[in-house]
């Protein structure tokens, strides 16, 4: 009699790509705790890359690992010490690439991030949090840091009953766990913009300008934003279809659709002004 098998919809934590997997139900009937680990090869998910999901005894995915990482936030040793000078693949590895396009997004539009490390993990949080203030304009660097929260197996041995109190603790902020695993994201709708632009960053051949490729397609945002903002002060109200055009005319190094309009939008409001933001009409 051939295994049912149990569906999971799991993200690559190198290149985010997503797809649905099935797994052998046979694999969990032995198992009382912890999690079971399943190997995804090259092409199961995305084209490029094989990695390890790990997936607890009541069928939710927990984490992420990244098959011959480097770096691994899954290992008991320290992360280098000059973790401010990792590139952005190195950086990748370490955290996983949903979790880098999270925390992009989170400083961005001024979100909390947090990250739940086990108490065996050592991390850097000042040097963290440089690295990511870097590749943001200083005007709109913020106090809003990252900040570790230790998560203590002794005192928490159900680690689900665990996210559970954290999330309705920190319900307004951007949660991942060690395992590359995002746990909760504070805002509505997708991190299109970020995975965008680190997946254009990451094809550059030099590694050591991939950081800098990123900073520009964010400073190119931001350009898109201020311009944005002085039609907004000077207007009682612009149309979606109108501040398009104008952009398209003033800015024509950007990629401007109403996907960008939204985000733009999204930033006035949790940046500048509520008022202002809502100038911008459908």
């Amino acid at each position: 009699m051939s295994s049912r098998l149990k569906k999971f919809m799991v993200s690559c934590p190198r290149c985010g790509v997503g797809k649905e997997i099935s797994v052998p139900e046979s694999l969990f009937y032995d198992k009382t705790f912890g999690t079971v680990k399943i190997k995804v090869p090259q092409g199961a998910v995305c084209k490029e890359h094989n990695f390890i999901v790990f997936i607890s005894t009541k069928g939710n995915i927990v984490g992420y690992d990244i098959i011959d990482a480097s770096v691994s936030l899954d290992q008991k040793e320290k992360l280098p010490i000059d973790l401010i000078s990792l590139t952005l693949d190195e950086l990748i590895d370490a955290f996983g690439f949903n979790c880098v396009a999270g925390f992009i997004h989170a400083k961005l539009f001024d979100y909390t991030s947090r990250i739940i490390r086990n108490e065996e993990f050592s991390l850097d949080i000042e040097q963290l949090n440089e690295l990511f203030d870097r590749i943001i304009p200083v005007k709109y660097r913020n106090a809003n840091a990252i900040i570790d929260e230790e998560f203590d197996s002794y005192v928490f041995p159900n680690p689900n009953y665990y996210y559970t109190m954290i999330k309705k603790k920190y319900s307004d902020a951007f949660l991942i766990n060690n395992r590359k695993l995002v746990i909760q994201v504070p805002w509505e709708g997708h991190t299109d913009f970020e995975k965008s632009i680190l997946s254009n960053a990451l094809g550059k051949k030099d590694k050591n300008e991939q950081l800098k490729y990123l900073t520009l397609y964010i400073n190119q945002f931001i350009s898109d934003v201020d311009f944005t903002i002085a039609l907004l002060e000077n207007a009682k109200a612009i149309s979606e279809k109108e501040l398009i055009k104008k952009l398209k005319e003033k800015l024509i190094v950007s990629t401007i659709n109403k996907n960008r309009i939204e985000l733009i939008k999204e930033f006035i409001n949790r940046r500048i002004s509520k008022d202002l933001s809502e100038k911008i009409k459908n």
